[in-house]
């Protein structure tokens, strides 16, 4: 059974390190991810609002991984330039875009419920 685990952790693994070595915004997002998460910590922020900031990077992070499975499937299935591969790439591209959008705003409302919390 662990076996079994370990084999599909390596593969999820393999996965999330083919997306990261290239797609560049993937990279962009965890750094940013990341360092927004550290300094949420580091800055003290209560439980709560660490939580709310981790699910908002991850669904960012997430949909850019799903972006990046939808572009593959596309390029394998229509390798050729396609009005309609191109719009279904935009779709992906525009929902990762719109999720980063409402992260930032789940990131800004945090901080200042934070610092008003924290000064009452």
């Amino acid at each position: 059974m662990v076996h079994i685990f370990a084999k599909s952790a390596a593969n999820a693994l393999r996965g999330i390190l083919f997306v990261w070595q290239r797609q560049r915004n993937f990279r962009i997002e965890v750094i940013i991810g990341t360092f927004v998460i550290i300094l949420t910590i580091l800055l003290q922020f209560t439980y709560m609002e660490v939580v709310s900031i981790l699910v908002a990077v991850s669904v960012v992070v997430g949909a850019e991984l799903f972006n990046s499975i939808v572009e593959e499937l596309l390029d394998t299935v229509e390798p050729h330039y396609s009005v309609h591969v191109g719009r279904l790439k935009d779709v992906t591209a525009g929902t990762v875009l719109l999720l980063s959008l409402f992260a930032v705003v789940i990131g800004v409302l945090t901080v200042i419920h934070h610092y008003t919390f924290v000064l009452h």
